[in-house]
C-alpha cells in the first residue's frame, strides 16, 4: 500500500476545542485524494520529483563536488581527504563508490510511476495530463540512462511497486543493457509532442527539445557501447555489435532534428570569443538560445549554489576556496590560436623562462574562458600562481614587488590548513565575474546547463563520422570551432572528434563518460600521475621558471571491471533476484 502525504509549515496559534480530534482531518497534512484533485499539489509533488533528481552535484558540499570531473582527466580536489581525491586512487567498491557515482534512483522512479499512474487516472483537463505525464516519463528515462552508464543493464521497472505486492513483482531481475537504451528511445519518440516548446516551459521544467537532446546523448552511448564494448552475463552488460549503425543513426536523426527545427541557436553575443564563451555559462535561460535544459540556483530564496565560493582563487575570496584544480594534462588539449598542438615537451618546460604571453595567452579562447592561470586577468586584477620570486639574487616570498607583482601567490585564505598540491591552474567555468557578483554570501545564483546546443552540434558530428558522412562531421566540428574563434579543421577523424569534445565540454561532467563510452579510460587514466606547473618568478626579467611536477601523490586506479561499477552488497542483499557486474 501507498499513501501520498505533505507536511506543511502552520503558521497560527495552537488552539483546542471540545470536539474529538479523531473526528477531524489533520490541518497540518493534505492526504493523496486531494494532491491528485488539485493541479497545483500535483505539480508541487512532481516539483519534489525534479528536486530529488539531482542533475548535477553544483555546490553541494567541499567534499564530494566536482567528483565526476575529478574521476576524469580533467581536474583535482584540494585535499587528499576529500572524496575525488579517494575515489581515483583505489580500485572501486561500495567503501568508494562515492554518491554521484552510486547513482541508485529507484526512490525517484517510484515517485515518477506514482504521478504518471495518478495523474492518468485523474480528472484534471487532458493537456494538462499529457504534459505533466511526459515530464514524469522524461525524468523516468533521463533516471534510467544515467543508471544504465553506471551499471549497464538494471531492472525496468515502469509500474507502481506495492509492499503488498508478491515477490516476483517486486524482486525483478536485471534486464539487458539494450532494453535500457532502447527503453530511453521509445520514451522520448512518445513524449516530444506532449510536452511543450522552449517559450512556452516553466522556469527549470524539461520541454520538447529536452528529449530530443537526451535521445542524441543516449543514443551516442549505445553506439559506442556497441562498437567499443564487450557482451557479457548474456547481455545484461554490453550492447551487440550488430546494432551500433542503428543507434548512430538515431543519434544522428535526433541531433539534427534538434539542430534544424528548434528555435534554439549557438550562444553568439560577444564579439570576443574567450567572453562569449564564459558567458554562456553564466546567461539565464531566458537570455541563453542555446541552453536546452538547466539546473536552476536562486540564492536569494536560499537557492543558490557555492561553487563560486570553492572554486576562486584564494586571493579573491574568503572561507573555503581554490578547491578546483585541473592539471597540465587537460590544458594541454587546448590548442593554441593558430591551430596547432597545445601539447609543449615536458622537459622544454625547464628550459627557460616562460612570458605568459607566449604560453597561455595565445591560446583557444575555451581555454582562457574555463581555466585561470598564471597571470590571467580576474575580476580587474592577475591571477597569479607563483611560490615565491626571485629579486636582485634574493627569494622573496612577501610583498608586493616594483612592477606590482605579489612576491607570493596565495593558496589558501587561512591556515592551518594541509599543504596543498600546487597544480598552477584553477576552474573559471561558471564563475560569474561581473561587477558586484564577488564572492560575499557564500552562494552564487549561476545555473548549471545539463543540456545545451553544442554538444549537440559535438553529438551529431560523431555519429555522422561513424556513419560515414564525414565530410558533414567535420562541418558540425568547425562550426563549434568557428564560434570559438578557433580556424577551421580541414581532415577529421576519431582523435579531432575527442579532443574537440575535452575542450568544447571541459568540466561540464561529459568527459569521465566519453573516456568509459569509448573504452579507452584504462589507457588514459589506470596507473597514470597526472601532472601540474610550479611557478617561481623572475623580476629581473618579467618570466617565470616552471617546473612540471606531479599533481597527485600516488597513480590513479581504473580496471578493466570500472566500465561497470559494482551492485554492491546492499543492493544485491536487497533484491536476490539480482547478480553482480564481471570482476566484482
Amino acid at each position: 500500500m501507498r499513501k501520498i502525504i505533505f507536511t506543511l509549515i502552520v503558521f497560527g496559534t495552537f488552539f483546542t476545542s471540545c470536539e474529538d480530534v479523531l473526528d477531524k482531518e489533520p490541518l497540518d497534512r493534505i492526504s493523496d485524494a486531494k494532491v491528485w484533485s488539485d493541479e497545483n499539489l500535483a505539480d508541487a509533488y512532481l516539483t519534489d520529483v525534479y528536486s530529488n533528481v539531482i542533475f548535477r552535484r553544483l555546490g553541494s558540499n567541499n567534499v564530494g563536488f566536482g567528483l565526476i570531473s575529478g574521476m576524469a582527466d580533467e581536474m583535482i580536489q584540494f585535499a587528499p581527504w576529500q572524496e575525488p581525491n579517494a575515489a581515483i586512487a583505489t580500485p572501486m567498491n561500495s567503501e568508494t563508490l562515492y554518491e554521484p557515482l552510486n547513482y541508485w534512483k529507484y526512490d525517484v522512479i517510484r515517485k515518477a510511476n506514482i504521478f504518471i499512474e495518478e495523474v492518468s487516472n485523474s480528472e484534471f483537463d487532458e493537456s494538462y495530463k499529457k504534459k505533466r505525464i511526459a515530464e514524469a516519463r522524461w525524468i523516468r528515462a533521463y533516471l534510467y540512462f544515467e543508471m544504465a552508464k553506471r551499471w549497464g543493464g538494471i531492472p525496468l521497472i515502469t509500474t507502481v511497486q506495492n509492499l503488498d505486492d508478491d515477490p516476483d513483482t517486486i524482486f525483478l531481475p536485471r534486464n539487458k543493457e539494450q532494453e535500457i537504451y532502447d527503453f530511453v528511445d521509445a520514451e522520448m519518440n512518445a513524449i516530444f509532442d506532449d510536452l511543450p516548446n522552449i517559450g512556452d516551459t516553466e522556469g527549470g521544467r524539461v520541454n520538447k527539445w529536452a528529449a530530443r537532446a537526451l535521445q542524441s546523448r543516449a543514443m551516442l552511448f549505445a553506439a559506442s557501447i556497441a562498437r567499443f564494448g564487450t557482451v557479457q552475463l548474456d547481455g545484461v552488460v554490453g550492447i551487440p555489435a550488430e546494432t551500433e549503425m542503428a543507434y548512430w543513426q538515431k543519434s544522428y536523426d535526433a541531433s539534427k532534428t534538434l539542430i534544424e527545427d528548434s528555435p534554439l541557436r549557438l550562444y553568439e553575443k560577444h564579439a570576443d570569443p574567450t567572453i562569449n564563451h564564459h558567458q554562456l555559462f553564466i546567461d539565464e535561460i531566458e537570455d541563453n538560445p542555446e541552453v536546452i535544459f538547466t539546473e536552476r540556483y536562486d540564492a536569494g530564496s536560499g537557492m543558490g549554489q557555492n561553487h563560486a565560493v570553492l572554486a576562486v582563487h584564494a586571493d579573491f575570496a574568503t572561507a573555503w576556496n581554490s578547491n578546483f584544480r585541473p592539471y597540465l594534462d587537460i590544458a594541454e588539449k587546448f590548442e593554441f590560436a593558430d591551430g596547432t598542438s597545445g601539447a609543449i615537451p615536458r622537459a622544454e618546460y625547464e628550459t627557460k623562462e616562460w612570458d605568459m604571453d607566449e604560453l597561455f595567452n595565445n591560446r583557444d579562447p575555451r581555454f582562457k574562458a574555463a581555466i585561470l592561470y598564471n597571470g590571467a586577468d580576474f575580476w580587474g586584477l592577475k591571477a597569479y600562481f607563483h611560490e615565491r620570486s626571485l629579486v636582485n639574487g634574493e627569494w622573496v616570498t612577501s610583498g608586493v614587488l616594483p612592477d606590482g607583482v605579489i612576491a607570493k601567490a596565495s593558496n589558501r585564505s587561512f591556515e592551518p590548513r594541509p599543504k596543498p598540491l600546487r597544480q598552477g591552474f584553477l576552474l573559471r567555468k561558471f564563475l560569474d565575474e561581473s561587477p558586484g557578483e564577488q564572492v560575499s554570501d557564500l552562494e552564487s545564483n549561476v545555473d548549471f546547463h545539463i543540456f545545451r546546443l553544442g554538444e549537440t552540434y559535438l553529438n551529431m558530428a560523431e555519429a555522422a563520422f561513424y556513419l560515414g558522412k564525414t565530410d558533414e562531421a567535420l562541418t558540425l566540428l568547425n562550426r563549434i570551432r568557428q564560434r570559438a574563434g578557433m580556424p577551421a579543421k580541414t581532415a577529421i577523424d576519431e582523435d579531432v572528434i575527442r579532443n574537440e569534445r575535452a575542450v568544447e565540454l571541459v568540466f561540464e561532467e561529459h568527459r569521465f563518460w566519453d573516456l568509459r563510452r569509448w573504452r579507452i579510460a584504462e589507457e588514459v587514466l589506470n596507473n597514470k600521475t597526472l601532472k601540474g606547473l610550479k611557478f617561481e618568478y623572475n623580476f629581473d626579467t618579467s618570466k617565470f621558471k616552471i617546473e612540471v611536477k606531479d599533481a597527485i601523490s600516488s597513480p590513479r586506479v581504473f580496471l578493466p571491471q570500472h566500465y561497470y561499477y559494482p551492485l554492491t552488497f546492499k543492493k544485491l542483499s536487497d533484491n536476490p533476484e539480482l547478480v553482480e557486474n564481471p570482476g566484482y
